[in-house]
């Protein structure tokens, strides 16, 4: 079984400080599942409570690793703004 063989798909679930925030990168992020970079990979994303949930599935182990990848950067780069924002 080759790397290009392996199905599957990931949830992320990541607990943030209130519901505004999720709400916020729910936002933020809503655009990047709705344009389709790669036709190997797809996301959603959804608020529950004050957690953000992102399901990505994808055809290979690239495309989810590099979906992955993506997706926690923008979080960190939304987080370390709304960060800079409150501390101002």
């Amino acid at each position: 079984m080759s790397q290009s063989d392996v199905k599957g798909s990931s949830i992320l679930e990541i607990p943030l400080e209130s519901e505004q925030i999720a709400n916020i990168l729910y936002s933020a992020l809503l655009p990047e599942t709705e344009s389709i970079p790669s036709e190997r990979a797809t996301t959603s994303v959804c608020v529950k409570g004050a957690s953000l949930l992102i399901e990505i599935v994808a055809n290979d182990l690239t495309a989810m690793r590099a979906a992955l990848n993506s997706y926690i950067a923008w979080i960190a780069a939304c987080i370390r703004t709304i960060d800079s924002i409150d501390k101002s």
